[in-house]
């Protein structure tokens, strides 16, 4: 068999890599994956959308040699000395170059150790000019010209890597810095996400503000948030580790704690599995066919802990952004599942139980068919009772008109959307809350009935109501303030 060598039109090559399906966010976060596998304890990044517009990754790590350097900016990145150690984010050496290439027509990369500095750029039009896999390395003249190089000059080692030439933004939008500056915000709010779990040990700044603080399981809300019993299931000699949690009801939420999870429009898009590749999180927000999305299931988390030795088998794309749960751990992924999904439904459903054990309840839920329930007012009530035997003739007629278009114009589409959107419906649960202003209302009322019967009887019966039932507990202390004349 005779052979014969293959090598592709790199121009032709670069436009197929450049459509693999980066999002600027996504790229954004492979290429701080690089510094934080050269060990960079802060991550700078500058942009600037006006002029000729930049968008600069600075970090402090380790730097490269010149040969380093050169191997960085091959398509295919020679890897066999890399380990995979805890703060190794690679895994195919596409990740700079097809980033990069998603982004923009040409970067720069400088990198520093000692007094040593190597720079290059790699740019298409270069390649599509020559025909070949063409890189340019910079002169002295040539680097003082790059932006934010000042800055690397200042460190004893580390790297700084700059995009130019955004054609694709510039094609697709009639107003680039205002599209570049809100590409830029939702780059930051996507890594505060992506690497929340080096926060405490790396600094990363977005034009010298700090990311913010995330935590999409709120570990440190003791009492409130939930965490289930955590497995670890080994493959092929590597450990997986998967905890399930399920977070406090959504109206209980604080706002420090909804902004530990990015302010969510609906804790309800967030739910499902969290898929971490050595602390990296991958992929969040959806089940994985191991569950489906619901209204119950809104408050369910599951982490799960890949380390890098079990790329293979996760199926894990070069963007690093998407995987598969291979099928050898599926089943212990569901039993997870179940713990979080259970505590969740059983948090989601608490305040319609707490509903159901009313002594005297407003509203009455009855079973209309099989897939149908109607909310009807409760004819019973003593509150509906008293207030009906009081009237007579058109005043009767009117009230009794009354409580059935209460009933039958319950705005239950617009209370389903407040309740999707995780908006607290204050009804009840906000006068609950004040009991000491709901005692103050009661006994000026009682204050106005002279005899102690008459008071004792008007008492007893003000706590039949549902919206007064809080008060038994206090029912002695009540009386007696009535009794005061204040």
């Amino acid at each position: 068999m005779t052979y014969c060598e293959q090598a592709p039109k790199p121009a032709v090559l670069l436009s197929a890599i450049r459509a693999i399906g980066y999002s600027f966010e996504t790229a954004v976060a492979d290429i701080i994956d690089n510094s934080i596998s050269a060990q960079a304890k802060n991550i700078r990044i500058f942009s600037e959308p006006s002029g000729e517009p930049y968008f600069a990754f600075l970090d402090d790590g380790t730097g490269m040699t010149k040969d380093e350097l050169r191997n960085a900016l091959l398509l295919g990145s020679d890897r066999s000395e890399k380990c995979d150690a805890p703060m190794e984010l690679g895994r195919f050496g596409l990740g700079l170059k097809s980033a990069s290439f998603s982004q923009c027509r040409c970067f720069i990369v400088v990198t520093k150790q000692g007094a040593t500095i190597n720079a290059m750029s790699f740019s298409l039009d270069d390649v599509e000019a020559s025909g070949t896999w063409r890189t340019a390395i910079l002169d002295k003249s040539e680097l003082k010209k790059v932006p934010e190089v000042g800055r690397l000059l200042q460190y004893e080692h580390g790297t700084l890597v700059v995009w130019r030439d955004f054609d694709r933004l510039r094609v697709n939008t009639t107003n680039f810095e205002t599209s570049f500056r809100r590409l830029v915000k939702m780059a930051k709010s996507h890594v505060e996400y992506v690497f929340h779990r080096f926060y405490g040990e790396i600094g990363i700044c977005f034009n010298e503000e700090r990311v913010e603080k995330r935590d999409p399981f709120l570990l440190d809300s003791y009492g409130m948030q939930q965490e289930g019993r955590g497995v670890s299931v080994e493959v092929d000699g590597h450990k997986i580790h998967i905890t399930p949690y399920s977070l406090p009801y959504a109206n209980a939420l604080s706002q420090d704690e909804r902004k530990l999870l990015g302010n969510p429009k609906s804790i309800y898009d967030e739910q499902g599995l969290y898929l971490y590749r050595n602390r990296r999180l991958i992929a969040w927000g959806s089940w994985f066919r191991t569950e489906v999305r619901s209204e119950l299931n809104k408050l369910a988390r599951v982490k799960v802990d890949i380390p890098s030795s079990l790329d293979e088998i996760w199926m894990l794309d070069v963007k690093k952004s998407s995987a598969k749960i291979p099928d050898k751990i599926r089943d212990s992924i569901r039993i997870a599942v179940g713990d979080s999904v259970s505590r969740s439904r059983g948090a989601v459903s608490k305040p319609g139980e707490r509903e159901a054990m009313a002594e005297h309840k407003v509203w009455i839920r009855e079973l209309k068919g099989v897939n149908s329930v109607e909310y009807v007012i409760n004819r019973e009530n003593p509150t509906y009772n008293a207030l009906r035997s009081s009237l007579s003739g058109d005043e009767l007629a009117l009230f009794e008109q009354f409580v059935d278009d209460v009933q039958d114009y319950l705005p239950k589409h617009q209370i389903h959307i407040d309740q999707a959107g995780d908006l607290a419906i204050s009804n009840g649960e906000e006068k609950d809350a004040n009991i000491s202003a709901k005692m103050a209302d009661l006994i000026r009322k009682l204050r106005i009935v002279e005899d102690e019967s008459d008071r004792q009887h008007m008492l007893d019966r003000y706590l039949t109501f549902e919206s007064y039932r809080c008060l038994k507990p206090h029912k002695a202390a009540i009386l007696e303030e009535a009794r005061n004349d204040g």
